[in-house]
């Protein structure tokens, strides 16, 4: 099953997959540096990663997080972009992981390697995945430390939970587009928030928008100026995401995913500037009044 006819094919049976172990994760961003192990499990498009008593349980339309708050969270689901208008894929050699027999696939965004994952033959799992940046170099990477075709009884514990649904906005002034990723569904957020979710398909990243203005270095910890252009934003890089943080009249501003630094500068140049006029006020004024 792991020699799918295309990108779209494998990702649907890698997120069948049945899996557990510890992940290595970390993203090099302008020599920031951040990187990770985490437990994860996986099974029937629901995954669980974090260690101890802190983890995420993602899939099936539902987010439920553990710690000192808990809390859950069930979106409605939309269709995913046509992975096939921007990226291709190609078969590589045999390889080998942690002694499980693998296969090298290549994924090109116009002809150049956007991203290399090593898949495990017989659960499709990426054991290894690399995402380079434009300018070939390796923005993030990860790696199974150990790696089990099981799981264990807590895949199941969050079933008890009760979650939140978040229910689409009927109008939305969200872009419908931006830089080749697609508006799927925006919310009403909690503490009195937007979230717009986009997706290409392969990468995602959610647009945070919320009124007044944010003390980001007093908020965050980690936070790095991003200059982009003429403007500078504050940045937050994770080891499996990255944070893009900025203020514009009477809004604060947040965009969040594992998107490639390139395609992060191409998205934020079809959104509102840090102190320049934007249709974020719009949004607000048409929902909140």
């Amino acid at each position: 099953p792991s020699w799918a006819d295309d990108l779209g094919d494998y990702l649907a049976e890698a997120d069948e997959a049945i899996y557990s172990g510890r992940r290595f994760v970390g993203t090099t961003w302008d020599g920031i540096v951040s990187a990770g192990i985490v437990e994860v499990q996986h099974h029937g498009g629901v995954a669980m990663v974090g260690s101890g008593s802190a983890y995420a349980t993602v899939g099936d339309g539902r987010l439920f997080r553990s710690g000192p708050e808990e809390d859950g969270y069930s979106f409605v689901r939309r269709s995913i972009p046509d992975l096939a208008g921007r990226y291709t894929t190609i078969h590589g050699d045999a390889a080998e992981h942690l002694g499980r027999a693998s296969h090298v696939l290549d994924i090109l965004e116009a002809g150049e390697l956007r991203m290399r994952v090593v898949v495990d033959d017989s659960t499709s799992a990426p054991v290894v995945t690399e995402v380079y940046a434009s300018d070939g170099s390796v923005f993030r990477s990860s790696s199974m430390l150990e790696f089990s075709v099981s799981v264990d009884s807590g895949m199941s514990e969050s079933e008890g939970h009760e979650y939140r649904m978040m229910v689409p906005l009927d109008e939305l002034d969200f872009p419908l587009e931006a830089a080749g990723y697609e508006l799927i569904d925006a919310y009403a957020a909690p503490r009195a928030a937007y979230q717009a979710f986009y997706t290409d398909g392969l990468f995602s990243f959610s647009l945070f928008v919320t009124r007044g203005q944010a003390d980001w270095h007093a908020t965050v910890d980690d936070v790095y100026p991003y200059p982009v252009g003429d403007h500078t934003y504050l940045r937050v890089v994770q080891p499996a995401t990255v944070w893009v943080l900025w203020n514009a009249p009477g809004e604060a501003m947040a965009l969040v995913g594992d998107l490639p630094p390139d395609h992060v500068e191409q998205v934020l140049a079809g959104l509102p500037r840090p102190g320049t006029e934007n249709w974020a006020k719009r949004i607000w004024h048409r929902i909140f009044g």
